[in-house]
Order: structure tokens, then C-alpha cells, then sequence
């Protein structure tokens, strides 16, 4: 049995962001993106492709946050929905954290239209990151 398409897109997303690559990320984002986010500090409804890539851009220049690695465990997709199980190593003021996640989509022609990042530990995001 094949992989959906839609595995690749968001796998090709993973790896853009990984490199820094915002025009690889922005790609696969349909104008219209309502983007969810929990994120301690930057939790909230983004909507629309240029404030979900602000997002992003805040995150990466986020003073004292360093980002040591991302991997991608899964990627679950069909034709309108798509999981991605992810565990990322980081270190803030001065401490270290190895957070699970799980980013979930829905999908269109492959395009994502809307995003919703929930941690396995949202009490201990919060206190990483002083929320």
C-alpha cells in the first residue's frame, strides 16, 4: 500500500521548516490559513498565510530560544485531514526540553487550510517557557 500524497506534502513542510525555509513552508499554505496555536506567549487564531508566517518568524527569533532538533515520528493523511506526530529538542533560558506534539490539519488539493499544535504536555510547556 502507497502513502497518500499528502504524507509528502506535509513531510516536504517539515523539512522546509527544519532548514529555515519559509517559502517552502508558505507553499503549502492556502491564503486563507486559520492557523491555531498553543504555544505559551504566542497562543491564538492566525488567519490568513502572511500572519501564520509571522508566527513562524516570531518563533524562530524568540530571544533565548534555541531549537536542537525536530523529528517527525509519523504522518498520518488522506484526502481532507492529516496528523503529524513530532518530538522536538530545544533549550530556553538556560534549560533543556524534549516536547512530543501532535500538529493536526485539514487538507485541500493538498493545500493546508487550517492548523491546530497540541502538545502531549501542556502544563509542561507552560512552565518551560515561563506561561
Amino acid at each position: 500500500m502507497s502513502e497518500h500524497p499528502n504524507v509528502a506534502v506535509l513531510r516536504s513542510m517539515y523539512q522546509a521548516v527544519g532548514k529555515g525555509d519559509l517559502a517552502g513552508f508558505a507553499a503549502v499554505l492556502a491564503d486563507d490559513i486559520v492557523w491555531h496555536e498553543s504555544m505559551p506567549g504566542f497562543a491564538g487564531d492566525y488567519k490568513g498565510k502572511e500572519d501564520t508566517l509571522g508566527l513562524l518568524g516570531r518563533l524562530f527569533e524568540m530571544p533565548g530560544l534555541t531549537v536542537e532538533g525536530v523529528s517527525v515520528d509519523h504522518v498520518l493523511a488522506d484526502d481532507t485531514h492529516a496528523a503529524v506526530f513530532i518530538e522536538g529538542a530545544m533549550n530556553f533560558a538556560g534549560r533543556s526540553r524534549t516536547s512530543r506534539f501532535v500538529d493536526l490539519y485539514r487538507v485541500a488539493d493538498g493545500i493546508l487550510t487550517e492548523h491546530w499544535h497540541l502538545p502531549f504536555d501542556p502544563e509542561g510547556e507552560a512552565e518551560f517557557f515561563g506561561g
